[in-house]
């Protein structure tokens, strides 16, 4: 599944790169989670980093592949365990803005791989997630930007119908337009 999905976007994502008329380039950026609902009963605030590809559709829109790792400790004394999650998201941000300062909302979907280690135990399992979010961009220079942004993110459970990962993450980071 795993290889699949990998092979699928990049199908998607390396010809429209190829042949988009706007803006491409990278991103890298890092912060902090903090769980909500039902997770955050259970686990410790968290930290994580993500790098993504953009492209350009039309001015102020864009699409996203992003992907990273996000970790969180159990909020428990007795037990050593850790969570993590590899994202493997596909989104779109929409700018409203242009200029030095550029606010934008931000939505992605797709799969998280999870992995829970601790205490002699692993489990791992693929789960979909979408979030919600927005930001500032800071235009550095011509191709040099500074990113800040806040997202609403939720994992499902497919074998609990009626729990989910929630948690808020805050980044900062860099980003670079190659056009």
């Amino acid at each position: 599944m795993k290889k699949s999905l990998t092979l699928l976007i990049l199908l998607v994502t390396v010809p429209a790169l190829a042949y988009s008329q706007g803006s491409i380039g990278i991103s890298a950026q890092g912060g902090m989670t903090l769980p909500i609902g039902d997770f955050g009963d259970y686990v410790k605030p968290g930290y994580g980093g993500t790098g993504f590809l953009f492209f350009e559709l039309s001015p102020g829109i864009e699409i996203t592949a992003t992907s990273g790792k996000f970790m969180w400790d159990l909020d428990s004394e007795e037990a050593d365990v850790t969570l993590s999650s590899i994202p493997l998201l596909l989104g779109v941000r929409y700018y409203l803005g242009e200029g030095g300062v550029a606010p934008y909302a931000a939505l992605q979907g797709g799969l998280h791989f999870l992995k829970t280690e601790g205490m002699g135990f692993v489990g791992e399992t693929e789960e979909f997630g979408y979030g919600i979010g927005g930001g500032l961009l800071f235009r550095v220079s011509n191709n040099f930007f500074f990113d800040l942004g806040v997202k609403y993110n939720s994992i499902s459970d497919s074998e609990a119908s009626d729990y989910s990962t929630e948690y808020l993450s805050f980044m900062a980071g860099l980003r670079i337009a190659f056009k």
